[in-house]
């Protein structure tokens, strides 16, 4: 028996069949361990010293060899578990991506049937006029062409959409009228509906997973809405990837609001120092709370580890006013790991700006918009991300490094966690966690802090569990010595 390499590098895997098969490994490296422990022990079988019972020590012998032997057939069998578990899974992800591949499918073809009806009802209601809308008309078509996915939910949803863009709103209810209609009424009680109903929909996974579906359908929807032929369409995507292709989609309209409104990027305004903690944060619920009570949007944590190297912990918090904004949402979602465009670039510029240097190990912590940011930044590949902690996040196509240990979290009816469509294979895994409950309310009731905070305190998911030892491990013995707090804005 070969001796057990407890310290070989392992790919973090989050599924839960990754977690289960490094569970199994572990526990066979410590029998291993204790199998060869057994196997050295002195031989006892001799001749015995005056006064020491032979039988006795025979007696003993024989019962070290016995659990010797129990040792390596435990070994066996636990390497036949690890290779039977990772068959077993694997078999069960690959008919799941094969499900889900279908069924996108078929909600890619309701998508693209939705984007020319739209655009043939656009054409009749408006006709030439459509022209007065601007970029917004095909945007505005195409985000009710993917929420008529979600059947009954559809039009209240798009008001309450609309409801947020006054503007677009405006001259849409004026065209509206242009042609004998009134809309300001049935948007009102479409939105007051939507207000209503919210909580209950949003409660229901299967709601939260349709409207993911609708998402990632929303590029089916424009290609219908833009009579794009069915078939250019597909190998569009084929060729360029679904992911990329929504990124370009947002890309372009980003540029185009940027443009329009006179703009700025999102920068740092401002790295104040702070007081560092005691040591590394090394739990979910820690990270959560950090966040939650930080003054800024951004704060960053320098330890000093007991082999004298430094290690990294960046916070993010998730949307507000300044800096974190709305629109930041959408960069970021056009982000690519060459060209950052939101707040995932000013993460990046306080990070530099914090002494990070290129191989300094780094912990990234994100909530909602800021764990989009933080995703990207990591799969930017700027830093030496080790871990990342994703809580409710849009962060579905972000394609991290294998090498960072993510853990994605989210609330079963979190609406933001489904903002970014359906993760693919090279997308991280998002744990669905039951709420604690108790502080959200709304539409956005299970996105609330403290709900986060105190789901991740009680939780015993096990994906979870492996996750913290694993951080916990990779910052044992550090010391706070420095930190800074960071205020975004658009400058």
């Amino acid at each position: 028996m070969t001796a057990p390499k407890a310290s070989a590098p392992v790919a973090w895997d989050s599924t839960v069949t990754g977690v289960a098969s490094a569970r199994l490994r572990e526990a066979e490296w410590r029998v291993r361990g204790a199998a060869l422990a057994l196997r050295s022990a002195p031989d006892l079988r001799v001749a015995a010293a005056p006064g020491v019972s032979v039988a006795a020590l025979r007696s003993c012998a024989a019962e070290l060899e016995l659990r010797r032997a129990a040792a390596e057939a435990i070994v066996a069998d636990l390497e036949r578990l690890h290779d039977d578990t990772v068959l077993a899974g694997r078999a069960y992800e690959l008919a799941s991506d094969a499900v889900l591949r279908a069924v996108e499918e078929l909600a890619g073809g309701a998508a693209y049937a939705a984007g020319v009806g739209a655009r043939a009802l656009v054409g009749a209601a408006f006709g030439a006029a459509l022209g007065t809308v601007g970029l917004w008309g095909p945007a505005l078509a195409a985000g009710v062409g993917g929420a008529l996915l979600i059947g009954l939910v559809a039009v209240p949803l798009a008001a309450r959409l609309a409801a947020l863009h006054p503007a677009q709103a405006a001259a849409v209810t004026a065209l509206a009228e242009r042609a004998g209609r009134a809309v300001e009424p049935f948007l009102a009680q479409a939105s007051a509906f939507w207000d209503r109903s919210s909580e209950q929909l949003l409660a229901n996974p299967a709601f939260v997973t349709a409207l993911a579906l609708a998402v990632e359908s929303s590029d089916e929807a424009l290609a219908g809405f833009l009579g794009v032929p069915v078939g250019t369409a597909r190998a569009i995507e084929s060729t360029v990837g679904q992911d990329e292709l929504l990124a370009g989609l947002v890309g372009g309209a980003v540029i185009a609001t940027r443009v329009g409104g006179g703009l700025r990027p999102v920068r740092v305004a401002a790295l104040t120092p702070a007081t560092p903690h005691r040591a590394p944060v090394s739990t979910p619920a820690a990270a959560m709370r950090v966040i939650r009570d930080q003054p800024g949007q951004v704060s960053i944590h320098e330890h000093r580890m007991p082999d004298g190297s430094r290690r990294f912990q960046v916070f993010v918090d998730g949307t507000q006013d300044i800096g974190l904004d709305d629109l930041a949402n959408v960069e970021n979602a056009a982000s690519t790991p060459a060209a950052l465009l939101g707040s995932d670039r000013a993460v990046v510029e306080a990070m530099e700006a914090a002494g990070i240097g290129p191989d300094d190990p780094v912990d990234v912590f994100g909530y909602s918009q800021g764990a989009g940011a933080v995703a990207n930044v990591a799969a930017s590949g700027r830093f030496n991300v080790e871990t990342a902690l994703l809580i409710a996040g849009p962060v579905a196509t972000a394609e991290l490094p294998p090498g960072v240990a993510v853990l994605s979290v989210a609330h079963e009816g979190d609406l933001v966690a489904a903002s970014d469509g359906i993760a693919d294979g090279a997308g991280p895994t998002t744990i669905l966690l039951e709420s604690a409950g108790g502080h959200g309310s709304g539409a956005l009731a299970r996105h609330s802090r403290a709900e986060y905070l105190t789901t991740l305190k009680t939780t015993d998911d096990f994906v979870v569990a492996h996750w913290q030892q694993h951080l916990a491990e990779a910052t044992a013995g550090g010391r706070g010595v420095a930190a800074h707090d960071v205020a975004l804005e658009r400058r």
